[in-house]
């Protein structure tokens, strides 16, 4: 099990969560946002076994660290992402022996992780404060805004569109605003990046020495990114060649 630390005032933690509330009611809601952390070291990881889990619970926040949560369906696996702040749902998607359609779900901390569970008591507790709550399943809904943009995005032909989309999207979530182009500081291998973009890693290998060719992309030693700013004349292009939906 993983190692919990002392209570922890998640508004605190995450000051952002409390911004629709009057500074008075932010400081009694952040007294009473405790909530216990549990701690993840950097590995593969089952959420049974390392996470706590209790009936009733919102979620668990990310405090610290980086996660992956990769599903595999029929031998093509997919990724998403989760940093500080983002909300997540560990137990959810485990293996259903009743589902259509199986799917393996794997996860993995990156980063050495720190999440806050939040519990029926902690959601009690912010019941006198809606803006916290309404703030959290905010968090919940730009993860599923994210999924859906991104599965728009695997279906670009071109790999080389489909990598440099995948990457602008997290340097927006991730990035680090530099004169010459955004450092996205996520440690993504070849292989995590063919997950991402739904296409084999030998390909996206291929792609990706094209990019750095172009200068439009470059990975230093330690496996981040460096961009260069080309999004918007990339999303210009594009635009004159969507078909429009039929109604």
């Amino acid at each position: 099990m993983a190692t919990r630390n002392d209570l922890v005032s998640v508004l605190q933690q995450d000051p952002q969560l409390a911004q629709a509330l009057h500074p008075a009611a932010a400081a009694k809601a952040t007294r009473h946002a405790l909530a216990r952390v549990a701690s993840l070291p950097k590995a593969e990881f089952r959420p049974r076994d390392r996470l706590p889990d209790k009936p009733g619970a919102f979620g668990m926040l990310v405090l610290e660290g980086l996660l992956l949560r990769g599903v595999c369906v029929a031998e093509r696996p997919t990724l998403e992402i989760f940093g500080a702040g983002d909300l997540v749902r560990p137990f959810d998607g485990e293996h259903d022996p009743y589902a259509v359609v199986p799917a393996e779900v794997r996860w993995w901390a990156l980063r050495p992780a720190k999440l806050a569970l939040l519990d029926a008591g902690f959601i009690r507790r912010m019941s006198d404060f809606p803006e916290v709550i309404g703030e959290l399943a905010g968090r919940l809904g730009k993860v599923a805004t994210a999924g859906s943009v991104r599965l728009s995005i695997v279906q670009q032909p071109r790999l080389t569109v489909r990598l440099q989309l995948v990457l602008w999207q997290l340097a927006d979530r991730f990035g680090r605003v530099q004169t010459d182009g955004v450092v996205l500081p996520l440690p993504l291998c070849h292989g995590l990046l063919a997950w991402l973009v739904g296409a084999r890693r030998p390909a996206v290998s291929g792609a990706l020495k094209e990019l750095e060719r172009e200068r439009l992309l470059a990975r230093a030693p330690d496996e981040t990114w460096w961009l260069a700013r080309q999004t918007p004349d990339l999303l210009a292009e594009l635009t004159g060649t969507v078909e429009p939906v039929a109604a």
